[in-house]
């Protein structure tokens, strides 16, 4: 065995691999994506005076000769467009129980709260005094178009202008009502059927 000699460390047969190494990686995933999100869609941009009054918000929003609040918008739309429709009320009333807190971001008017109850229907002004099931945060102006029908609730959730916390299947019983109403119909997964806890 006398002939062989002790090998070198890799280290002393390659001392510059770590920095060569560094090299052949490409830039983190951080350094490639934009830091800056985008901009909202321009119907999530605040309104001119008077939005309300035209069609089609006009046909179900009680003209206050102001802008409405998130709670005075989310009852015009329960009175003046939910309760005309049998889908939705079919709907809200086979689901279990559910409290849904919106809590909506006004640029002037700063946080505004609504509780919407779904079975039995109920809107109420203020934060809740108990736990919700559901809790959405978001623009009032991405609250404007998701109720007039121009995005659904999850457009500003999967872009990053709103938050939903808690209990998946009530805010699903939420969005199926909420589709109902504007004239379509969504399928239910089959792991969260209807009226599921």
């Amino acid at each position: 065995m006398g002939g062989m000699g002790k090998l070198p460390s890799l280290k002393e047969m390659y001392p510059k691999f770590a920095e060569e190494f560094e090299k052949t990686k490409p830039p983190s995933v951080l350094e490639r994506v934009t830091p800056e999100a985008p901009p909202p869609p321009s119907f999530c941009l605040p309104r001119p005076d008077g939005w309300w009054r035209q069609p089609p918000y006009s046909k179900w929003i009680q003209d206050r000769g102001r802008e409405p609040t998130a709670y005075e918008l989310l009852l015009d739309f329960i009175i003046g467009r939910a309760i005309s429709s049998p889908k939705a009320m079919e709907l809200a009333s086979s689901a279990p129980s559910r409290l849904i807190v919106y809590e909506i971001e006004h640029p002037q008017r700063g946080t505004e709260f609504v509780r919407m109850f779904l079975n039995p229907t109920q809107v109420i002004e203020g934060p809740p005094e108990e736990e919700p099931d559901l809790w959405i945060k978001m623009n009032y102006y991405d609250f404007v178009p998701v109720l007039g029908g121009e995005i659904s609730v999850f457009n500003a959730v999967y872009e990053g202008r709103a938050t939903i916390l808690g209990n998946t299947t009530a805010g699903l019983d939420q969005y199926d009502v909420m589709t109902a109403i504007l004239g379509f119909e969504i399928p239910r997964p089959r792991c969260w059927p209807r009226g599921h806890p």
